[in-house]
């Protein structure tokens, strides 16, 4: 089967792709700090389909300071001390406060008698 001429020309002006520089690792102090990243800044990664996936530095910065990622996430859940502060924690139920019942009050007698 032949390719349609628009393949075949696309084929024949293909931009020659740079072959990735191989290093020799002796030992793990030559192993670098951060593995996906540049000096420039620049973060990047791939996909398990073999997608190359580039943030730029700049894009970075932009979107650090958009409303979106100062807002918290939907149904985060409630830790004490971790996504809310160390108070008491109010239970909700179907959207309303649920109203626990009082504990008694501890008394100070014993829980068995003894005879001595």
């Amino acid at each position: 089967m032949s390719a349609s001429p628009v393949a075949r020309q696309a084929v024949a002006q293909a931009v020659p792709q740079n072959i990735p520089r191989r290093v020799t690792i002796n030992s793990p102090a030559e192993l670098p700090n951060d593995y996906s990243t540049t000096p420039g800044g620049t973060l990047f990664s791939t996909t398990p389909g073999g997608t190359r996936i580039i943030y730029e530095r700049t894009f970075l910065m932009q979107m650090r300071n958009s409303p979106l990622a100062k807002t918290p996430p939907k149904n985060l859940p409630v830790i004490p001390g971790v996504t809310a502060k160390d108070t008491e924690v109010v239970h909700r139920e179907n959207g309303t406060i649920v109203e626990e019942p009082e504990k008694p009050e501890a008394t100070d007698m014993d829980q068995f008698e003894m005879d001595l």
